[in-house]
């Protein structure tokens, strides 16, 4: 059964170039997030479906229009043959190795072939960043990696909110159904009907899985990526506007990153864990260390808790230990301390912080003595492929110094929850 899609091999693979001689080829700027979930999970799809040009082209493709019906087929049959199984009938979405590799090759030749094509790929999507593990890569290949990312990442949303598949961290990322249940198996058999009545011959090759990853997360009340996006006119918009007018060198550090300590409770909004990390940040910016506090936590602990780490953290840098608004930097999707990191990395970079300067982290001892260690360093490598940072300096107990890398800008739809 084709359940687990961790493509360890991708993650774990040596990366052959620099953080310095990718700055610069990426403008300094926010993504733009029409669909928020969609965008930060597969913004090649995304990029392709805004693209009338580019989808006519796929369309046009015999090779790439030979896969819909098929699939189409193959889901009509799960429809008769599953009899309301939903690991059976989610299994007809999946994409196999050998159709992720057909659609692979198609995609490169289609690139040399089509102006369109490789105008979206030179002019959209390799400066989005997106996909910057890829970047030293031709047009060509680029393209076809970023689809067997987005292809492998439909599948793991597939299987773990479709089919009941272990995620990669079960207590907080798990899917809200009995998969046996007769509730579930109703809402699965609606969601398969859908496609199933569709015409094959209209839809892009990718349309009839992307929607039923969407519609699972939905379904699974799982749209964390999405919450309070755009950032840049909502939370984070009292910051960005005061970014212009701050004298760097007088700092030394450019950002305070207060990792998130999520409760057990489920009626408690900021942990004791929280507020003391809070705390500390608070007196680091007040001496100056840095002109800005960037809280990093999302809806985590425990899973599907109404509170975001990073929101309550805010508050209680507002009302509890004067940091204006103006001061502070909200991350409200990281869910471990491996993205603590690379989601601040994004921010420094997409609003234009200063990337050669030091970012000082502040937490309790045994979180900073975790990511100074060997293991973390591991952990970051094995999940996502890359060090996020480079650590630079260790000064306390409660604080350790690194610098940020630009790989951080990754796409990770093997990470649904905050890609």
């Amino acid at each position: 059964m084709r359940l687990r899609f961790i493509a360890s091999s991708i993650l774990m693979t040596t990366l052959m170039f620099t953080s310095a001689g990718l700055v610069g080829q990426v403008p300094q700027k926010p993504l733009h997030l029409e669909h928020a979930v969609q965008d930060k999970n597969f913004y090649l799809l995304s990029a392709i479906e805004d693209n009338s040009r580019v989808s006519a082209a796929l369309l046009a493709d015999k090779d790439l229009q030979e896969i819909a019906p098929e699939r189409t087929e193959y889901l009509n049959l799960a429809l008769r043959s599953c009899k309301g199984d939903a690991v059976c009938t989610m299994r007809s979405f999946l994409w196999t190795e050998e159709e992720i590799r057909i659609v692979s090759f198609a995609l490169e030749r289609l690139y040399r072939d089509s102006p369109a094509l490789q105008e979206m790929v030179d002019q959209e999507l390799r400066p989005s960043g997106t996909y910057i593990l890829y970047q030293n890569k031709g047009g060509a290949e680029l393209l076809s990696a970023s689809w067997e990312i987005c292809a492998r990442g439909m599948n793991n949303v597939i299987a773990v909110y479709g089919q009941g598949a272990a995620p990669r961290y079960p207590l907080i990322d798990s899917i809200s159904f009995d998969v046996n249940s007769q509730e579930f198996r109703q809402k699965i058999t609606a969601l398969a009907q859908q496609p199933a009545a569709e015409s094959p011959n209209s839809e892009l090759f990718f349309a009839s899985s992307l929607k039923a990853a969407l519609e699972l997360l939905a379904m699974n009340r799982r749209d964390e990526a999405g919450r309070e996006e755009p950032m840049e006119t909502g939370g984070n918009a009292a910051a960005i506007k005061a970014l212009p007018g701050v004298a760097w060198k007088k700092y030394p550090y450019s950002v305070i990153v207060v990792p998130g300590a999520g409760p057990s409770d489920p009626d408690t909004a900021l942990s004791e864990a929280g507020r003391a990390r809070t705390k500390l940040a608070a007196e680091a910016y007040h001496a100056g260390k840095a002109p800005f506090v960037l809280v990093s936590g999302g809806y985590v602990h425990p899973s599907q808790t109404r509170f975001a780490e990073a929101l309550e953290m805010k508050k209680a840098l507002l009302a509890d230990y004067g940091v204006p608004a103006s001061a502070i930097l909200i991350d409200p999707h990281a869910r471990h301390t491996t993205t603590n990191l690379r989601d601040a990395v994004r921010e420094i970079y997409r609003y234009e912080i200063p990337m050669n300067k030091p970012v000082i982290v502040i937490s309790d001892k045994r979180q900073i003595d975790g990511i100074a260690s060997q293991a973390f360093r591991y952990r970051c490598l094995k999940e996502m492929g890359y060090l996020p940072y480079k650590i630079t300096d260790h000064p306390s107990d409660t604080s350790v110094v690194f610098l940020p890398k630009i790989e951080s800008l990754q796409q990770d739809p093997l990470d649904p929850l905050d890609p």
